[in-house]
């Protein structure tokens, strides 16, 4: 699992949505359960933000470089689908962040 310690290399970054209850939250909750502790000893600057709210649709945000956003809705995903959604999120932070016009440079 390197890309776990890639989060901070390219993500700003992640959040997590999700209902404390509904059972269509239950693989994002057990993901953040299961795996907050190892991401923050890896990513230990990289904000992790956790947001439980009743009702919520599930769903697990990436903020890549000036801003820029991108948002899966994980309905009814299982727990080890969830890590596969935040592991293409961190994957794909390089292309997004190379992608963005007028970086300063």
């Amino acid at each position: 699992m390197s890309w776990r310690t890639d989060i901070s290399k390219n993500v700003r970054e992640l959040r997590f949505i999700f209902c404390q209850t509904s059972q269509h939250s239950k693989g994002v909750r057990g993901f953040v359960q299961n795996n907050y502790l190892d991401i923050k000893e890896k990513n230990p600057e990289t904000p992790f933000i956790v947001r439980e709210c009743l009702n919520a649709q599930p769903t697990v945000m990436a903020r890549y470089d000036f801003g820029v956003e991108k948002r899966v809705y994980v309905n009814n995903l299982s727990e080890s689908e969830i890590n596969q959604v935040v592991k293409e999120l961190v994957e794909q932070a390089r292309e997004v962040n190379a992608a963005i016009p007028n970086r300063g440079l």
